[in-house]
């Protein structure tokens, strides 16, 4: 594992095990909701698609993603490409920044 190169003061390292708990947290709900969402999904269509319940209402909804013709993947390569092309040349202007955190494991004795 590589070794800690931060030089962290207590309430900073307080901070990011807080956050990395959470994290794993949202990891294992995660699990544990998708473990549960079919059989969810089978009992709301089965009540008419809405269920009230506990100051709740679960409903349930769909998307579709869908498969174009190869002339339509074709030109939306081709913009792909002429965007990139503004981003490059600075012609393209920021509309929005998001910033968020990367968290991953470090592999063992690397």
């Amino acid at each position: 594992m590589k070794k800690d190169n931060s030089n962290l003061e207590k309430k900073e390292r307080v901070v990011l095990e807080k956050y990395l708990k959470l994290k794993e947290i949202e990891r294992k709900n995660k699990e544990d909701i998708d473990a549960i969402k079919d059989e969810v999904i089978s009992l709301v269509e089965s009540k008419e698609g809405k269920i009230i319940h506990d100051g709740f209402n679960i409903s349930c909804h769909e998307t579709s993603t869908y498969k174009y013709s190869d002339s339509i993947e074709n030109i939306e390569t081709e913009i792909k490409a002429l965007k990139q092309r503004e981003q490059v040349l600075n012609i393209a202007t920021v509309k929005n920044t998001t910033k968020y955190i990367k968290v991953y494991e470090l592999k063992k004795g690397a």
